[in-house]
């Protein structure tokens, strides 16, 4: 089968900056040979261009003149709400981001160094726009079958199963025709109702016994009309979704009509395959007697076989798990020797590779006391699976993080406003033990008027509302979140109170206002002004090197190079400070190689064997790992071997590099020192700045094998 034409993509792809909107427009190109990019300077432009001719995707920059990249594109979604947009800027914060992705952004991408971040952008887009492509090709299948339904030229009923009977959902043209009644007498009500008692009897015991046999029933009526009676010949088809039949599907004619009864049946098994399609089910059917099976075009997809090939029952096993083949075997070899249905789940592990769960329902049909076929149905089940997997994930999540949540714990009442679960390591800080808590009210366990506001507060959940609220136990404050514990339709009979301690919070708060304030003017000058024409540089230079050589290429891409890692520098001195945000317990030995991960090694060699744990922030802690694995490259070579372990007081970091002389240890955490002349100079002047903000103590000596050992102490262990 030959592949559909590759579609053009249309690109908008608005900045202020137009080098760099050319620049990106060059590598995008190149990137993908169906893309094609439109710039415009400013969001006016950019939305004057969409209303002209909407492209498949919208690029944005973030920091522009009179409308940043949210403004712009909250506009876009007053008129355009499904359109792809991607949010591309300099590097922002995690605020813009979330910003962003709440404004209702495809996707955020920061600007990087290098043709790298061009190839990330194409796949974003690639991505996006093949999503929001099905998703319109999604609305025009419903549209198309919601066609077919109502253009038959059968009649068509969509009938639903009641817990007591049956009732019309959905009648087609055709249907009201050959009923001889209008449509708001048909949809809504009951056979007996619409074809008369005699007639409704009998339709319904069709139903019924098409339910219990899982297949189609015919069956044939006689209506009576002014004119005289006609014959109106049925069928009447389960529609099975989850092993449950909740609905059929009912076909019938004019008997007169017998020219146009292949044209019919055509149709009605496009919309039968269709039904099948929107369960994800597939029927199958092996005759005992003739020893074939037959499948639906499900069941080949299912299992990912051509239609056109044969049957295999061998080559179909070995799609199966093994642990599951004999369970296969049992069941399939010997259908005659029993009449009862089954239903199985399997592992299905087709050519794709990837393992997938299928349910397989089997019913014997019986002529005369034997069994002469078995039909039944295969169902992808892998979400649900998964779902369910995800379920006892998140109940065991839940648990760790109940016992073990920082500052704070979790609190389970009931109806009758008492405790029923109580964890969290505050409450051992604030005196009390689950045991005390557990039974009891607010009012047994806290002061009167934190009693009330709780009690208050733990109501307003049983009624189905969240509040967020801060109370002052002693001298810490404590922000609470109260929700309600909601199943399903039933009644909320249960609450949940999350509480942390966030004295610390709000302290540290106060002070970083303070410092940020001074500190955004800088920062947004250095990532915007700065950076971005040191991004058009680095792309100009790259399309350089592809047209012309020279000696200076190299000392001018180490150069830009250079620049960006100052710059890279200078924003996490300016941004982090000497302040820590989320202090957690972190084990010493995951810290390190961690860091190490995410840090260029080359071929250096990490050693660590050590259990210390200890309350950190673990970005800043990487910060502090990442940078001391830098130096020690730098300074020792490719192959350095690093050492990191424990220490009375805190942990230490060795290599076996050229070490620092006496004279220079103090000098190594000033900013802008750099015995190299290779590196920032900022480097060991961020591990100062993490150490501040912890209350470390930071210290250089030689190691055992003559390089340098840094030693950080005033940590304060977990026992």
């Amino acid at each position: 089968m030959s592949s559909a034409p590759q579609q053009v993509v249309r690109i908008l792809h608005v900045d202020d900056n137009r080098d760099f909107a050319d620049l990106t427009k060059t590598f995008l190109e190149r990137e993908n040979d169906r893309f094609t990019v439109e710039t415009a300077i400013n969001p006016d432009e950019g939305l004057e261009r969409i209303s002209d001719r909407p492209p498949d995707c919208v690029v944005s920059d973030y920091n522009m003149p009179d409308t940043d990249g949210i403004e712009f594109l909250c506009a876009l979604r007053e008129e355009y709400p499904d359109l792809p947009f991607i949010l591309f800027t300099g590097k922002g914060s995690e605020d813009v981001a979330s910003e962003a992705l709440r404004a209702d952004a495809t996707d955020y991408i920061q600007k990087q160094s290098g043709s790298e971040q061009y190839e990330l952008l194409a796949n974003r887009i690639q991505n996006a726009v093949s999503q929001y492509r099905s998703k319109i090709q999604l609305r025009e299948t419903k549209e198309e079958y919601v066609t077919v339904f109502e253009g038959a030229l059968t009649g068509l009923l969509l009938v639903d199963v009641e817990p007591d009977g049956f009732r019309y959902q959905r009648c087609n043209p055709r249907a009201i025709e050959l009923i001889g009644r209008d449509r708001e007498d048909i949809v809504g009500s009951t056979p007996s109702e619409v074809l008369g008692t005699k007639n409704g009897k009998k339709v319904c015991g069709a139903y019924r016994k098409c339910i219990e046999c899982r297949e189609p029933v015919k069956y044939t009526l006689t209506l009576d009309f002014p004119d005289g009676q006609a014959v109106r010949p049925g069928r009447v088809t389960p529609i099975e979704l989850d092993g449950e039949i909740t609905q059929l599907v009912v076909s019938f004619y004019d008997d007169s009509e017998a020219q146009q009864q292949r044209e019919t049946l055509e149709r009605q098994n496009d919309l039968f395959s269709k039904a099948q399609d929107l369960a994800s089910v597939g029927a199958w059917e092996y005759d005992i007697q003739e020893d074939q099976t037959s499948w639906t075009r499900q069941v080949y997809e299912i299992h990912n076989q051509p239609e056109d090939v044969p049957i295999d029952d061998e080559a179909v096993l070995e799609l199966y798990h093994p642990d599951d083949r004999e369970k296969i075997q049992e069941t399939f070899t010997s259908p005659s020797k029993t009449v009862e249905s089954y239903d199985l789940e399997l592992r299905l592990q087709p050519t794709d590779g990837e393992t997938r769960w299928v349910s397989i329902r089997g019913q014997p049909q019986v002529v005369d006391g034997e069994v002469v076929r078995v039909r039944g149905a295969i169902q992808d089940i892998t979400d649900k699976k998964e779902r369910v997997q995800e379920i006892l994930e998140l109940k065991q999540q839940y648990q760790t993080l109940s016992e073990n949540i920082p500052n704070g714990a979790v609190f389970l009442f009931n109806e009758n406003i008492q405790y029923e679960r109580a964890r969290g390591k505050e409450l051992s800080k604030v005196g009390l033990s689950p045991d005390e808590i557990e039974s009891a009210t607010p009012h047994d366990v806290f002061p009167t008027e934190l009693a009330e506001e709780l009690t208050r507060y733990f109501t307003e959940a049983l009624n189905g509302n969240s509040n967020t609220f801060t109370q002052t136990l002693g001298e810490d404050i404590y922000r609470n979140r109260v929700v309600p514990v909601e199943i399903s339709d039933e009644p909320t009979n249960y609450g949940l109170a999350l509480t942390q301690n966030v004295t610390e919070q709000i302290e540290r708060r106060r002070e970083l206002e303070r410092q940020n304030e001074q500190l955004e003017e800088f920062t947004s000058i250095v990532s915007h002004d700065l950076r971005s024409p040191l991004q058009v540089a680095d792309g100009r230079l790259e399309l350089l090197e592809h047209e012309c050589e020279s000696d200076h290429i190299d000392d001018l891409s180490r150069a830009l190079d250079r620049m960006d890692a100052l710059i890279e520098d200078l924003l996490t001195l300016a941004r982090e400070g000497e302040q820590v945000n989320e202090i957690e317990e972190v084990e010493l030995t995951n810290a390190a190689t961690n860091s190490w991960q995410t840090t260029n090694t080359e071929q250096a060699t990490l050693e660590t064997d050590t259990s210390c744990v200890f309350e950190a922030e673990r970005s800043r802690l990487r910060q502090l790992f990442e940078n001391l694995y830098r130096n020690a490259i730098q300074h020792g070579g490719d192959e350095v071997t690093v050492s990191v372990g424990e220490m009375d007081g805190g942990f230490y970091v060795a290599d076996t590099g050229s070490g620092i002389a006496k004279s220079d240890r103090e000098k190594v955490f000033e900013a802008g020192y750099s015995a190299a002349g290779e590196g920032t100079g900022f480097g060991l002047r961020i591990v100062k700045q993490v150490c501040v903000a912890h209350g470390w103590e930071i210290t250089t000596t030689e190691s055992e094998l003559g390089g340098v050992r840094f030693e950080i102490t005033d940590v304060e262990k977990s026992k």
